[in-house]
């Protein structure tokens, strides 16, 4: 080696080592962020971040965090995670408006259309998309079609006791999940997709999602200058993700057909059928030239729904049985609330959501089984505004990354009280001592919060409160192993694998 080549690598070297000192330094002591607590590596890089998104935990991970560091944890450079309930109102609410990070860069299409509620960034596009369509989301929308809801539950339950009378074990997350799609198959195309009929992942959907998350979410997690070099490296050398692009392309190929389909349906013949798809054609039709709403925003409307809604929507569901059966004593108490509904006449079987909504102890075990386990496990990371602003005592600065993680506030105890991480659906009977039901309510940020709210909360809603009665009113569901437990993956949505049970038809007499 020449003395000239050894002289520049020891410059180059020397470079390397002075910068990588100097941004320690200024991370750990002159940043603005210097003073809020969390890992040491957390406050010089974003490889912690990516790391604890990569093993699909962070929601315990953050928790643990909070519970040592208080309110304000930092677990980036320039990102923190706040768990204050207070401070749900100033990053999510409708005052001052902070902004998505570029979190939500990777999960979107690489087109410059529209891509949707859920990943547009700019407030003001997304604000003119939501008017458009928000009564077609409302729940007196959804509920227009109730039967065809109530068709995807008796499926169901004809599937469930064909599995009792064989005594068969179940995987009762999969079912769950096959029917959250054939909903949405109903409610937006007027007919279910067959996930339960031919019991089979129809179209390769559940299979596409499960594979493109991990790599959307470390995706969104990593530095924005590597975000499109890993997603494009994750294309080029799995398998599973170009599987999964292409069953996604289906869904977008699928959605337009149907529109069309359903377009030429219309004008042939009158069917009576209320479904979203016909509800947006009518936009559409009537002043979609004046208000921008074309066929394309359909497609988008129709294939983003089916990407977001049924995972999120399964899980919940999910979620509320499984506590209910690790909890024999709030079980009992549910099924005799639904036993009495039903003879006293105040609740059918399908369950209307109307009669369901009443039920004070239903309503209390879906609230408790959606706070401590949420279908998103993550921070919902925004950034702070033009002026700055002051949360839990410190001040941002503009540009400043922050967000609150739903399966972390949701346990705080000064909200929920002593035992906010056992299930204990009295809670949202009689609020523990120092604990009001309206504040309880207020932290529940499931479905996000603000003008940012789920814009399908509503049909999630509506599943949720049908279904869970109408499993409980016709079965006795029990854990196959309840030593085991679940098995979850926290990829942004936060899924649940190793539901199985056996469950027995209850007899009437």
């Amino acid at each position: 080696m020449s003395l000239e080549t050894a002289v520049l690598i020891r410059i180059l070297f020397t470079t390397v080592v002075l910068y990588i000192t100097g941004w320690i330094v200024y991370c750990r002591y002159f940043h603005p962020l210097r003073a809020i607590p969390g890992p040491f590596l957390a406050s010089i890089s974003r490889s912690w971040i990516v790391y604890k998104t990569m093993a699909a935990d962070m929601e315990h991970t953050q928790r643990a965090l909070h519970k040592k560091h208080g309110y304000l944890v930092r677990i980036a450079p320039n990102e923190v995670s706040c768990s204050d309930p207070e401070a749900i109102k100033t990053i999510y609410g409708v005052k001052r408006l902070f902004r998505k990070t570029d979190f939500y860069n990777a999960w979107a299409p690489p087109n410059n259309g529209y891509v949707g509620h859920f990943l547009t960034r700019d407030e003001k596009v997304h604000s003119e998309r939501r008017r458009i369509v928000n009564n077609v989301y409302s729940m007196s929308s959804v509920l227009e079609s109730e039967e065809a809801v109530n068709s995807c539950s008796q499926l169901l339950c004809e599937i469930m006791s064909e599995f009792a009378r064989q005594k068969k074990e179940v995987d009762l997350g999969l079912w769950i999940n096959m029917y959250a799609f054939d909903v949405l198959g109903e409610l937006f195309y007027g007919k279910m997709f067959g996930f339960m009929r031919d019991r089979t992942d129809f179209g390769g959907y559940m299979k596409a999602i499960d594979s493109l998350l991990p790599a959307f979410t470390i995706g969104g997690t990593l530095p924005s200058y590597l975000t499109k070099l890993y997603l494009l490296s994750t294309i080029l050398f799995s398998p599973s993700v170009r599987g999964a692009l292409g069953a996604i392309k289906h869904i977008e190929i699928a959605s337009k057909n149907a529109v069309q389909k359903r377009k030429q349906e219309l004008e042939e013949k009158e069917d009576g059928k209320h479904d979203m798809l016909r509800k947006m054609l009518e936009i559409s039709s009537e002043k979609g030239s004046k208000i921008h709403f074309s066929h394309e925003d359909i497609y988008v409307e129709s294939h983003s729904s089916l990407f977001a809604g049924a995972d999120t929507t399964a899980a919940a569901i999910n979620s509320i049985l499984y506590y209910l059966m690790l909890n024999p004593v709030a079980y009992e108490k549910l099924t005799a609330e639904i036993d009495a509904s039903v003879i006293s006449g105040d609740l059918s079987i399908p369950a209307s959501y109307a009669e369901a909504i009443k039920l004070p102890y239903l309503k209390a075990c879906i609230n408790e089984g959606m706070r401590l386990y949420p279908s998103v496990g993550l921070t919902m990371p925004r950034l702070v505004p033009a002026g700055g602003a002051s949360i839990s005592g410190h001040y941002f600065a503009e540009g400043c990354r922050i967000g609150i993680n739903p399966a972390v506030v949701h346990y705080d105890k000064r909200v929920y009280g002593e035992d906010a991480d056992r299930f204990n659906p009295d809670r949202w009977i009689h609020a523990p001592d120092g604990c009001d039901i309206p504040r309880m309510d207020r932290t529940m940020i499931q479905f996000g919060a603000g003008p940012r709210t789920c814009i399908g909360k509503n049909i999630s809603l509506s599943e949720i409160y049908k279904l869970v009665p109408h499993l409980v009113r016709l079965f006795h569901f029990r854990l196959a192993d309840p030593s085991t437990g679940w098995k979850t993956k926290d990829y942004w949505f936060n899924k649940q694998t190793g539901i199985n049970i056996y469950m027995e038809e209850r007899i009437f007499h």
